[in-house]
């Protein structure tokens, strides 16, 4: 858990949560928008933000359950979750830290509507809470070997690489399932002191770097537009036009990624524009014997397909294929 999340719910341990519980069999057969308005969540959902999967004359969309989180009220803070999905020990003592460790899992739409959630497997919860933040500790935290994903078929695999077949290594949810959130006051402690010191520093920092963002921008708007054309110019289930190497030749912002166990898979990565946040999006293409079988549009984290990609075979964080940093993100 964050050191955010921890701030934000320490901030609510004293407060009366105001619950909100929705069935998911109340919310099969909607299609993404009516579930996004019945559960509240901030916006309405985008197609862009699934995994489209087209293979077989099926059709899928997969979203990260997060993206159907209720919406933050004012002066407020909400913890969405599946309260049903057990927790292996002792409960913690706040509610909301044993909801936020049960908030992660998938939302499965067929031909637009709603036909599955499945909740993944709760976070572990940290036995070294009192322990101080080293940076070796913090260091082994990151470089340590993650928890396996229903989204490759082995660790160290490219991710979705036999397309629908994911949806049978998606954790079953318990047949009474809810989507539950949690939603309190956030308790201000009064005006923060400011800091000079850290005035100076970050206006050096502006200093060094305004000069460049006119080229930043530049650069932002032109792998927004040629990559998003690139991705237009396709969709799941369409052929390569002179396949994979034809599709991706003298193009910037693109590489193509095969592993040797399978080569007749690759994944092609699309440089785009920063979004919503200051780190550029990619887009990710998934092409089967050049065939597209799955897409994400905007890769901005929420799917952790670009983090698949950038993991060994022990799956820890690697720098092994290109454009991989050794923390394990995925830049172009």
């Amino acid at each position: 858990m964050s050191l955010v999340a921890l701030a934000l719910l320490a901030s609510l341990q004293a407060q009366e949560p105001t619950t909100t519980r929705v069935s998911v069999s109340d919310l099969l057969g909607h299609t993404p928008g009516d579930v996004a308005v019945i559960l509240g969540a901030p916006t309405p959902a985008d197609p862009s933000e699934a995994v489209r999967i087209v293979e077989g004359g099926r059709s899928v969309d997969i979203y990260p359950a997060k993206r159907f989180h209720r919406a933050w009220p004012e002066g407020g803070v909400c913890v969405t979750g599946f309260p049903e999905v057990p927790l292996a020990g002792e409960p913690d003592a706040n509610p909301r830290a044993e909801l936020m460790r049960r908030s992660r899992g998938w939302f499965v739409f067929e031909d637009g509507v709603l036909v599955a959630v499945h909740p993944d497997a709760p976070v572990p919860r940290r036995t070294d809470g009192n322990q101080p933040a080293t940076r070796e500790a913090v260091e082994a935290l990151v470089f340590a070997p993650k928890p396996s994903s229903p989204m490759t078929v082995a660790m160290g695999r490219l991710p979705l690489s036999d397309g629908l077949s994911v949806l049978g290594r998606l954790p079953a949810p318990p047949a009474d399932l809810s989507v539950t959130s949690l939603c309190a006051p956030v308790v201000h402690q009064g005006a923060p002191q400011r800091d000079i010191g850290m005035d100076v520093i970050w206006g050096m920092v502006g200093l060094t770097v305004l000069p460049f963002v006119p080229f930043q921008m530049a650069e932002e708007s032109r792998a927004d537009r040629e990559g998003g054309a690139l991705l237009d110019s396709v969709e799941p289930g369409s052929v390569l036009p002179g396949g994979v190497e034809a599709f991706v030749r003298r193009r910037r912002g693109v590489r193509v990624y095969r592993d040797a166990v399978d080569p007749g898979f690759a994944v092609i990565a699309v440089k785009l524009g920063n979004g919503a946040d200051n780190i550029p999006d990619i887009g990710l293409l998934g092409v089967r014997d050049d065939r597209v079988v799955w897409e994400v549009r905007r890769e901005v984290g929420q799917q952790g397909l670009g983090p698949l990609v950038c993991r060994d075979a022990e799956n820890r964080p690697s720098d092994d294929r290109p454009g991989c940093t050794a923390y394990g993100n995925l830049t172009l």
